[in-house]
């Protein structure tokens, strides 16, 4: 015997989670289970399409009914079994799902346009260009919202949730502190002596350099902290001072090496970053060896003079490639299949585009780069999106608007 089930209203409390626990019911988009909850709301039916068996149905129907749905279910006549398993894990995981299509294979996707995009970064040129610049941190805040939404993991969009009162804020700060040094500069060069002062000054600049890592770590933190996932925030848990020491330390020895220690470096550092990345509850682990990379490494320096450059670009693919694939999270593995061949291409077409509109196809780039990076990279392994949790990790903007400040740009991974 086969059944249809049907919904007729919802009366529950928590929205969010009905949407998410009914969009893996019935296998449906985010945004579709959402418009779905509001039009049960209103009290009009829906029914699912395809028939499911007698235990599915006695199932399914506890479990939407603890969401606060109306459930009706009905028999109807079949003339064999039905193909459709929409409970095949409830078991286990107390959530009615049916398995899609390439389970285990998540893919990104970037539905950005470039003319919406090249229209919100004219209003927002327009507005910093008529507050003296005042306006930047609300530009950001808005470039970064629009990007964020337009991304897509598993069909489900991420979102931001900073703003620009924290960056203007941040900066703020920082510049306060920098105003400080420079009058205690200044007091020393007329109050004390020349020589004095160019000491001071000197100490200053080797400060403000040496504290770059732990501003990195402050701007990442951030940064994770307003990114979200279905309402699931990201976050960043290094230390400063371990960057301090890893930066101190991987510079020293790569310049007394010549070089030779960079990509045990790299590693090193891509580690720090990744291992210190969390969703939710869950962290990212990084496995990737200097010694792996090594030989690449050296090819490039030899290669690289005699191409004039060029192989640079299959260089950094090659350097994405491992980093990607050696990048995991809860037992998936990130897949990034670049070549040389698709970069080089990527970058010069970018770098043509800036020159031949002077400046005025940046949008157009920005897009470029994210549809290439969500076209190519995948996660692929076992994973139980379903089970990750919320785990907030307070983090102001002061970090990142230092560096904006220091003009170092934030490209960890």
């Amino acid at each position: 015997m086969s059944y249809q089930i049907t919904l007729h209203a919802w009366s529950g409390t928590n929205k969010a989670d009905a949407v998410a626990k009914l969009a893996k019911v019935f296998w449906l988009g985010n945004e579709e289970s959402a418009t779905l909850v509001d039009k049960l709301s209103q009290g009009q039916p829906w029914r699912f399409e395809k028939n499911i068996s007698d235990h599915q149905a006695e199932l399914a129907s506890t479990f939407l009914q603890s969401l606060g749905f109306e459930v009706d279910i009905q028999p109807v006549e079949a003339t064999r079994e039905p193909s459709v398993d929409v409970v095949s894990e409830i078991k286990a995981t107390e959530e009615a799902v049916v398995a899609p299509p390439n389970e285990g294979n998540y893919r990104f996707e970037f539905l950005g346009e470039v003319r919406k995009f090249f229209n919100l970064c004219l209003a927002n040129l327009i507005k910093t260009v008529f507050t003296l610049g005042v306006y930047r941190f609300w530009a950001k805040t808005h470039v970064r919202k629009y990007l964020w939404s337009q991304t897509l993991f598993s069909g489900d969009r991420f979102s931001y949730h900073g703003t620009g009162k924290e960056l203007i804020s941040g900066a703020i700060r920082f510049a306060l502190i920098l105003m400080l040094l420079g009058l205690i500069n200044a007091y020393v060069y007329f109050n004390v002596g020349f020589a004095e002062g160019e000491l001071v000054s000197n100490l200053v600049s080797l400060i403000v350099v040496a504290i770059i890592p732990i501003l990195l770590v402050r701007a990442w933190k951030y940064r994770l902290s307003r990114t979200a996932w279905r309402n699931i925030r990201f976050s960043f848990r290094g230390k400063g001072m371990d960057a301090l020491v890893l930066y101190f330390i991987g510079v020293i020895v790569t310049l007394v090496t010549f070089g030779l220690y960079w990509p045990f470096f790299k590693m090193k550092s891509e580690k720090f970053w990744r291992e210190n990345s969390w969703f939710g509850d869950v962290g990212f682990q990084f496995s990737g060896k200097g010694k792996e990379f090594f030989k690449k490494y050296i090819i490039a320096i030899l290669l690289t003079p005699l191409t004039l450059g060029f192989y640079l670009f299959w260089f950094t693919a090659d350097l994405q490639r491992y980093l990607w694939s050696h990048t995991h999270v809860g037992g998936a593995t990130f897949n990034f299949p670049i070549t040389g061949r698709d970069y080089m291409k990527l970058k010069v077409v970018n770098y043509l585009i800036i020159v031949f509109t002077l400046g005025l196809g940046y949008p157009w780039v920005v897009i470029r780069n994210q549809k290439f990076i969500a076209r190519n990279m995948t996660l692929a392994g076992n994973i139980e999106l379903n089970r990750i949790v919320q785990e907030m990790q307070s983090s102001g903007a002061f970090g990142e608007e230092a560096l904006d400040v220091l003009d170092v740009p934030l490209e960890i991974v």
